[in-house]
């Protein structure tokens, strides 16, 4: 009895085996085809063993007995099967089916790619000009954080290729997989070149290094192969022996000219046409595109013509796309002695600074007396203004104490404002202009009304106003009590924090500080004349205002001042 049970077990056993693993190479149920290229097609399958959906790629009829395109899907299914990462597409299996036809597995990705992405990300759907070639058009702020977090995964998985020796040779958008729920593929490595390694190298790196058993082409070849659209000069002109990941580089450069305006760097009646574009490079992001000067150049220096002039790894151009992303960076910083004086007026500024430790004293001239305008401690910021709108330093900072400060070049500035969302940026540079024009000229500046009105008139159009070089006089100077409160109104309207009870509310040092550079009055002076309005709530101890009757101070401020 205990034999007829162990052998009643052993067939349980092989039955349960023999329904899992299927004979006789019907593990694979082929189903409907879901891609088609100019060689192979892409098919759903399903591996019966795993109960896995899988994508299945195969020579379409007519190629499977030429030895270039069997030469071309091995060399794929080998080389992208031994890249294991995140970002680029697994490889399940290479093999032949039962009428002996080659064809290799790999992950299923359901999504779209990232061209499909690209253009369903633009408001406008007819973009191409009478020649049927795509005109250039912006992407939405948080649309192109989408983008670019899309493709700092493309550069992910190009850097991690390079570490194995291997350049991808045809980067485009249409190459890239993005799935529903954020997963990024790089696919498409058949025409991939793998470089030979180093001499004298790290072993355990040259171990890692993929392997290349079929080269497609020999090294010193001159035939073109990939996509003359993102192409650099060196593989639109066939030149095999001078492709390295520099080449990748100026593809992948190609990539964000696409992202950013929504066509290739290179567009033709036909593919020669292309093709000649590419060989001669010199692509130019439209100046028409409010396109980050960051993103321009970083654009730039990957689509260089020479590679020599390209960014070195695919390391160094993610570094500068994430200093833009993510703003800031190491500043240097400063030291300044006691008495040091850190700024002057009216020279020109080159830089801002955020105090670390210590204290300043900020000083005007005011009819040829040095005036006091307030003091700075850690965390406060000066100099900006100056460099946002474009004009001379309009106070001058000197140390009370030993100080130290980190020092924002101008150009690192303006870099973080053009990162911001458009019209944040130009909220920010007309602000500054305005605060700039008010400290220069304190007996003709322009009314609350006014300068409410250059604002919103800046952030719709996006542009930076120079200095008004004649502005009409208004009803009385900035340091007047009506004036102080207007300016509070509209502080508070712009930097205010929303709260339910009170309404908008900010800190009142800050809020003073800022207004007694705008009006060239003490801190103090600004506090006392704010106090005499109801309409605001001031809380020194809990270093709050608010602005609890902005109808009543609106109507007020009409009244007093006329506007």
């Amino acid at each position: 009895m205990a034999g007829d049970r162990v052998d009643l077990e052993t067939d349980d056993v092989a039955a349960l085996i023999a329904s899992v693993i299927p004979e006789h190479g019907a593990r694979l149920e082929v189903q409907g085809e879901i891609a088609r290229g100019g060689m192979a097609s892409i098919r759903v399958g399903v591996d019966r063993a795993l109960q896995r959906r899988v994508a299945m790629k195969q020579l379409l009829d007519g190629h499977t007995d030429s030895l270039l395109a069997v030469r071309s899907l091995v060399r794929e299914a080998q080389i992208t099967g031994q890249l294991d990462h995140p970002n680029i597409v697994p490889v399940h299996e290479l093999g032949v089916d039962e009428r002996g036809g080659l064809f290799f597995t790999m992950k299923l990705v359901e999504g779209r790619t990232l061209l499909e992405l690209i253009d369903a990300l633009r408001s406008t759907h007819d973009r191409t000009d009478a020649a049927g070639l795509r005109v250039a058009t912006a992407v939405g702020h948080d649309d192109l954080l989408r983008l670019l977090d899309v493709f700092f995964k493309v550069l992910d998985a190009v850097a991690f290729a390079h570490s194995r020796g291997v350049v991808h040779c045809d980067l485009k958008p249409d190459n890239v997989m993005v799935g529903d729920y954020g997963q990024v593929y790089l696919m498409d490595w058949g025409i991939a070149k793998v470089m030979p390694p180093p001499v004298g190298g790290d072993p355990l790196a040259r171990s890692r290094r993929v392997r290349d058993p079929l080269p497609l082409v020999a090294a010193n070849a001159n035939i073109i192969m990939g996509t003359p659209a993102y192409m650099s000069p060196e593989q639109a002109r066939g030149e095999q022996r001078q492709i390295d990941p520099r080449s990748d580089v100026f593809e992948l450069g190609a990539m964000l000219f696409e992202i950013l305006t929504g066509h290739p760097p290179y567009q033709g009646r036909n593919a020669v046409d292309v093709l000649l574009q590419a060989e001669a490079g010199g692509a130019k992001l439209p100046k028409q595109l409010a396109i980050p000067r960051e993103l321009r150049r970083i654009v730039s220096v990957a689509m260089a013509s020479s590679p020599v002039d390209r960014y070195a790894r695919v390391e160094d151009m993610q570094a500068d796309l994430q200093g833009f992303m993510r703003g800031g960076g190491n500043f240097p910083r400063q030291t300044f002695a006691a008495k040091q004086w850190i700024i002057r007026e009216h020279e020109v500024g080159d830089a801002a600074y955020i105090l670390i430790s210590g204290r300043c004293e900020v000083f005007k001239d005011i009819n040829g007396k040095q005036e006091s305008l307030r003091t700075l401690g850690p965390g406060d910021v000066f100099g900006e203004t100056a460099i946002l709108a474009s004009t001379p330093r309009t106070a001058s900072v000197v140390a009370l104490t030993d100080v130290v400060a980190m020092s924002v070049t101008a150009s690192v500035l303006e870099r973080e404002v053009d990162a911001m969302k458009p019209w944040m940026g130009a909220f920010i540079r007309a602000l500054a202009q305005r605060f700039s024009e008010v400290t220069a000229r304190p007996h003709a500046s322009p009314s609350g009304a006014e300068l409410s009105r250059s604002v919103v008139a800046n952030s719709r159009t996006g542009r930076t106003q120079r200095p008004l070089r004649s502005i009409e006089p208004t009803q009385g100077s900035l340091n007047e009590p009506a004036q102080v409160a207007n300016q509070a109104m509209m502080l508070l309207e712009s930097w205010g924090k929303w709260d339910r009870d009170l309404g908008n509310t900010m800190s009142l040092k800050r809020a003073c500080a800022a207004l007694a550079t705008i009006c060239g009055i003490a801190e103090s002076e600004v506090l006392g004349r704010l106090q005499s309005f109801k309409q605001f709530s001031i809380e020194p101890k809990h270093d709050s205002i608010s602005l609890r009757d902005k109808h009543g101070l609106s109507e007020e401020l009409r009244r007093v001042l006329g506007i």
